[in-house]
């Protein structure tokens, strides 16, 4: 079964107005959007995409009178997609097995959920609701600061709230995307955290220097946590030169960040994150590269899900 550590579903559906199951062709002639949509429903089921990590993302500034209600709102879209039968919810170890048991049958695509972003929390033990809900990985950030953590767009330490958020996710048994959290608050986060740790959607910040993404020091410690990272096929991301109207880039620019994490990490511990339509389209993503069903050409079958499915089955 293949896997992405990251899509934005529910920010797209809402907040971007995409009706995510349509074929991925009808929802292009759709879009309202000047960037291309690259996912959907069935172009996931297509690409044979069949467990994501989907995420929980409130725009900070879109809804910054609304964050708590807008995740709410986020989750019960999920919830609706699960009844209509459209997905199913993967909370536990028991869901984990009987999704991978079923799909192969029904072709249902399975969500794990993901809170990108605890400014939506307004104290930690709010967690405890989202939880109820299927909530089983929290960021502490993205990208900006806030009342838990600096992100990699302001820098900040972790905060005495962030170490409360993180000693109620380890005894609520949910995992830590350090993704986004800026260097003054990832390590701390490490040593205040004994659960489950991953970087859904980041790359290698030799090849990428901006503090968006891991350094070396930042994935020697993660691989002691036994974590994994997401790589992000996102030109931005892997060549800091590229900007919008420059030819897409070749494959090759994704192959030298996988194949340097891949040294530091073992290829054991690298994956997809891929973090289509979560704020760039199709013509930001490399050359050969159109919807899901070509990210099989990235790797073998570790690197497209095996090794996400590893390191959930370690600990959900």
């Amino acid at each position: 079964m293949r896997v992405d550590a990251h899509l934005d579903l529910a920010y797209n559906a809402l907040d971007l107005g995409r009706d995510l199951t349509l074929p991925l062709e009808a929802l292009r002639e759709a879009a309202q959007t000047p960037d291309t949509p690259l996912v959907s429903l069935p172009s996931l089921r297509e690409g044979g995409f069949g467990l994501v990590f989907a995420t929980v993302f409130v725009d900070p500034k879109r809804h910054a009178e609304r964050l708590y209600p807008e995740a709410l709102r986020q989750l019960a879209l999920y919830r609706e997609w699960e009844e209509r039968g459209l997905v199913r919810l993967v909370r536990s170890r028991r869901d984990l097995e009987t999704h991978l048991r079923a799909y192969p049958e029904d072709g249902v695509l399975g969500l794990l959920l993901l809170l990108e972003g605890a400014h939506v929390l307004p104290e930690p033990e709010a967690l405890d609701e989202l939880h109820a809900l299927g909530v089983r990985m929290v960021g502490l950030t993205w990208a900006t600061a806030n009342a838990y953590a600096g992100g990699n767009a302001e820098p900040a330490p972790l905060t005495p709230l962030g170490e409360a958020l993180l000693r109620r996710m380890e005894a609520l048994g949910v995992a830590l995307d350090v993704s986004h959290l800026s260097d003054a608050a990832f390590f701390p986060a490490l040593s205040h955290f004994r659960g489950p740790v991953a970087a859904t959607h980041a790359n290698a910040r030799a090849l990428t220097p901006t503090p968006r993404h891991l350094s070396d020091e930042m994935l020697l410690a993660l691989k002691a946590r036994e974590g994994v990272v997401g790589l992000v096929p996102f030109n931005t991301f892997l060549d800091p030169a590229w900007t919008r109207g420059m030819p897409r880039l070749p494959l090759n620019a994704l192959f030298a960040h996988k194949t340097y994490l891949e040294a530091r990490l073992g290829r054991e511990r690298v994956g997809l994150g891929s973090d289509w339509d979560g704020g760039f389209g199709l013509e930001y993503v490399p050359m050969g590269l159109e919807a899901h069903r070509d990210l099989e050409r990235l790797g073998d079958e570790g690197f497209l899900g095996g090794n996400w499915l590893r390191w959930l089955q370690t600990w959900l």
